[in-house]
């Protein structure tokens, strides 16, 4: 019985709960938060880098990376739900 409600990680026994529907969407916000807050940040150091050194640096680079990973996985999250395909009224 203590297996099926616990998980076995490096000989501890760590308990999860189910989320409930609203700690989910808090949880879904929470990480909203915290994207738009690496990429700004990220930004920041881009545009800092780009007139100090003149050049761009990695920031740049993640930063960039960050973006189109973002909006591929919206498209395909979008397109597997369907809600690209919908008619609209």
């Amino acid at each position: 019985m203590l297996r099926d409600k616990s998980r076995l990680l490096g000989g501890l026994t760590l308990f999860f709960k189910k989320m409930t529907d609203k700690e989910k969407k808090n949880a879904e916000k929470a990480v909203k938060v915290g994207f738009a807050f690496c990429l700004i940040a990220l930004l920041i150091s881009s545009i800092y880098s780009v007139f100090s050194y003149d050049r761009f640096n990695h920031s740049f680079l993640i930063l960039i990376a960050s973006l189109i990973v973002f909006f591929v996985s919206d498209f395909i999250f979008n397109k597997v739900d369907g809600v690209l395909h919908r008619d609209k009224k």
